[in-house]
């Protein structure tokens, strides 16, 4: 009777200490997990690594952990549990995106390029989860980021930037384009657009991206370092491999008018004109490099040869207020007040809140005796922020 009741107490026992070994493994991936939304990112792991040892199929289990692994900066990690999750469920539309972003951090852009892919392939799930903010580590790219879940948008701008590191310009192109179709609003869109740009060396067009990304936000810090790239003509990075193009007989107008464009703003004034040049023999209808080589000719006071370039581009491109604004000024310095006058009116007309257009065209008016057009257009220009006619307006006309 003595041993039954013994033996009774031990299966007791027994049970007991099973149930609690099974609420304590349970209690395992709740605390990983409350880790985790408290952005304890190592005690999360540490949960988590005790209970995948003894439930190695669970998804959640590896999504958390291999994104606090990634929150560490520990990527191969978080590859491995990304992966095992979409070995798991090779549906996860979400695992697609979340190794993907990994994979570009890890420099693996083409692998990148197959989840960003698969993500857009992929139907979503019905999901609150958060995807914590990356850096890429990279102050000249844009943030690595989303903001509550993994969207479209977001895998078309991944995909921009891995072509970006490929140096598949034009393709990249196309996915920011999709991205800023989906998100207009987002200024890393626009950003990274400007930087392909740039690298493809349509400068106009580069600074109007990343304007457009600091008019969205204008702390953005990679818009303003790559607008001052470009305004500069790039980086000594970009000039070696444009050399390095040209020497291999790649080159083609594109190349040489991003070089003579680099030339042209660390004084280089003779390469650049013969860059400028040589991309003209090659485009005769590309207004820009007229345009540039024609700000050369200013810059070394040879007036009719810059008054010549301009006018070339202006009849390429008729509607860039800049082209004639800038001939208007070669004519000006030329004594040529009339024809100059004609030309800082069409380039108001093209754009009616042109302030240096205004500007110039007062001080033309005021050159010519027309003190009371004069003070009208100084006024404007005023009116619309720009200082040197504020004091103009003071000298002149108060």
């Amino acid at each position: 009777m003595r041993f039954t009741v013994a033996f009774f107490f031990l299966i007791q026992l027994s049970g007991s200490a099973f149930c609690f070994q099974r609420v304590a493994t349970q209690n395992l991936f709740d605390l990983g997990n409350a880790a985790f939304e408290n952005k304890q990112w190592k005690e999360a792991q540490t949960y988590l690594d005790q209970w995948l040892q003894t439930n190695p199929a669970d998804q959640e289990a590896y999504w958390i952990r291999g994104q606090a692994f990634q929150n560490q900066g520990i990527l191969d990690r978080a590859l491995s549990d990304f992966s095992s999750l979409l070995t798991l469920n090779p549906l996860n539309a979400e695992a697609h995106f979340e190794r993907g972003r990994v994979r570009y951090q890890l420099k693996q852009y083409e692998e990148a390029m197959v989840d960003f892919e698969n993500f857009l392939k992929t139907p979503p799930g019905e999901t609150t989860r958060i995807l914590f903010k990356i850096s890429s580590g990279d102050n000249a790219v844009s943030g690595v980021t989303t903001a509550q879940t993994s969207s479209q948008e977001d895998a078309y701008y991944h995909l921009g930037l891995c072509s970006i590191a490929l140096e598949e310009y034009d393709f990249a192109l196309l996915y920011l384009d999709e991205a800023i179709l989906l998100n207009s609003k987002q200024a890393d869109f626009h950003a990274e657009k400007g930087r392909a740009l740039a690298r493809l060396g349509d400068n106009v067009p580069a600074i109007e991206s990343y304007e457009t990304a600091l008019q969205l936000d204008p702390d953005h810090l990679p818009a303003k370092q790559g607008l001052a790239l470009v305004k500069t003509g790039g980086d000594t990075v970009l000039l070696e491999q444009l050399d390095q193009v040209i020497s291999d007989s790649a080159g083609n107008s594109q190349t040489y008018k991003q070089r003579g464009f680099y030339r042209m703003n660390h004084d280089d004034y003779p390469g650049a004109i013969e860059d400028f040049t040589v991309a003209i023999t090659m485009d005769s209808g590309d207004s820009e490099s007229f345009f540039y080589r024609g700000m050369i000719h200013s810059r070394q006071k040879s007036w009719a040869k810059a008054e010549e370039d301009y006018s070339v581009a202006v009849g390429i491109e008729p509607e860039n207020p800049e082209y004639f604004l800038a001939r208007g000024q070669a004519r000006y310095v030329s004594q040529n007040l009339e024809a100059a006058l004609a030309d800082f009116t069409v380039t108001v007309s093209l754009d009616p809140e042109h302030a240096s257009g205004y500007y110039h065209r007062g001080i033309t008016h005021q050159r010519m005796g027309k003190l009371r057009d004069a003070c009208a257009d100084l006024l404007k220009a005023k009116e619309l922020g720009m200082e040197a006619a504020e004091i103009a307006w003071q000298k002149v006309c108060n």
